[in-house]
């Protein structure tokens, strides 16, 4: 049977997340804090993504575990390891294209080029036939070797977590098994990466997300590898995953984090000064690493048109509101409506209703770029394309009191990106009445030049 999903908004989240993980010793083993492998666990709880619990033998004694590891390794013959360079970049695969046709990965395409080919190792998530990864991950196996001793301390760290899980009251019997669950994918990553990595010339690897990341982080950690982590989107006070409050100032000590992040601009990085879970130094401002065109923008190019950009699953928020527009397109049939697709929508089939009210859906057919040089209004909820429109002479509104994410949305406001706009009221007006039509942060505090001596520096330091 399916999972009934009941997301919840990431405010409520972390007000769960800051009861039920005060106390740090519900996830600090002798060395290790799983504080963020609780979270995924409990997440998935709360939302009832109950299929999330995977088989696993975590409620057996660590020894039994270790054997069972070890007689597995004899059935599952492990293939060879990649010969991989001093510098790996492991890419999500998110792409971008030019006018000629070519693709660019859009987070790691700068960074790659900073270094000699001979020096590094572009590793992508899945195959693609658009770029020319190294290696896939998804082409490597997840079988390994016997366990050697530096995998089993971690199991060990692994099973004090899973003792004290089974023995308190603090949970329920299903948290209980989210959290087993949990623990077994970061082990499993955990050996993924350490065979990976393991007697390898690697000294930095470079990735996006350090959540859903614990056991890749575990893994260099426990070599030696350097980790640094590129910002891939909007940071904000209300993700699950960064900016921690002091709540979890106990917890946050070895809970795999990066040993370095790099940002696009001062304004991110005081952004995350506000949590606990990084230092100053910790925290590289970069610069503009995307790969997109030089910001050229001519107001003449501008026409009348509306840019609404959806986000990754919020489709029924986003239809909805469309549909509410149908006055606003009525009242002003002289200016053009495009929806803009997530790069990452799965259910792109439910903005078809809207194509003959007069809206145009553009999926991967134009960039982001583009759009925002023809575009002289955008209208979404917490996006990230908020900041991309900073210096596009762009009118950004973000839609307020409306949906799950309204805490964010307000966020938004107060942030000086984007001005409030109710489903009730017509934003073309409101742009034409608004005494200041573009948000008062400057798009250099969010996207400062580009440092190549900052990023360089970030992942080759020891």
């Amino acid at each position: 049977m399916a999972d009934k999903i009941h997301i919840q908004p990431f405010e409520k989240l972390n007000r769960f997340f800051e009861e039920c993980l005060s106390d740090a010793q519900l996830y600090r083993s002798s060395n290790y804090s799983f504080l963020k492998v609780f979270q995924h666990a409990l997440s998935y709880d709360q939302i009832g993504a109950h299929s999330r619990v995977l088989k696993n033998y975590m409620a057996w004694p660590v020894w039994a575990h270790a054997a069972f590891l070890r007689l597995k390794a004899i059935v599952r013959k492990s293939s060879p390891q990649l010969a991989l360079h001093e510098v790996v970049f492991i890419d999500p695969g998110r792409l971008v294209s030019d006018e000629s046709g070519g693709w660019h990965s859009i987070y790691m395409q700068k960074a790659v080029s900073l270094f000699p080919r001979n020096q590094i190792s572009h590793i992508g998530k899945k195959k693609d036939s658009r770029i020319a990864f190294n290696a896939t991950l998804d082409s490597i196996d997840r079988n390994y070797s016997a366990p050697d001793k530096l995998e089993l301390d971690l199991l060990r760290e692994i099973h004090e977590i899973v003792v004290k899980t089974k023995t308190t009251t603090h949970w329920s019997a299903l948290q209980k098994a989210h959290i087993l669950s949990a623990l077994h994918v970061f082990f499993d990553d955990f050996r993924f990466y350490y065979k990976l990595f393991k007697n390898q010339p690697v000294k930095s690897v470079v990735f996006i997300s350090h959540y859903h990341n614990e056991g890749l982080i575990a893994a260099l950690q426990t070599l030696g590898i350097r980790s640094v982590e590129i910002q891939h989107g909007l940071i904000s006070a209300n993700d699950l995953y960064y900016v921690y409050s002091s709540v979890f100032s106990a917890g946050i000590k070895n809970a795999f984090f990066p040993d370095a992040i790099c940002v696009y601009g001062n304004y991110w990085k005081s952004i995350l000064k506000k949590g606990v879970e990084f230092t100053d130094s910790q925290i590289v401002v970069a610069g503009d690493y995307l790969h997109h065109p030089e910001l050229t923008v001519s107001r003449t190019e501008k026409q009348k048109s509306i840019l609404i950009c959806a986000q990754k699953n919020m489709h029924d928020e986003y239809v909805e509101y469309a549909h509410s527009l149908k006055p606003w397109i009525e009242a002003h049939p002289d200016w053009k409506w495009i929806i803009k697709l997530h790069p990452l929508e799965k259910n792109k089939q439910a903005y078809e209703e809207l194509k003959p009210f007069n809206f145009e859906i553009i999926d991967h057919q134009r960039s982001l770029d583009s759009l925002l040089r023809e575009c002289s209004i955008q209208i979404s909820v917490y996006s990230t394309t908020f900041f991309d429109a900073l210096g596009f002479d762009v009118t950004n509104f973000s839609i307020q009191q409306f949906g799950m994410y309204r805490d964010y949305a307000a966020q938004m406001v107060e942030e000086g990106v984007a001005f409030p706009l109710l489903v009730s009221e017509d934003p073309i007006e409101k742009a034409l009445n608004l005494q200041v039509k573009t948000p008062p942060l400057e798009r250099h505090d969010v996207y400062s030049q580009f440092d190549m001596n900052a990023m360089r520096k970030a992942i080759l330091s020891s």
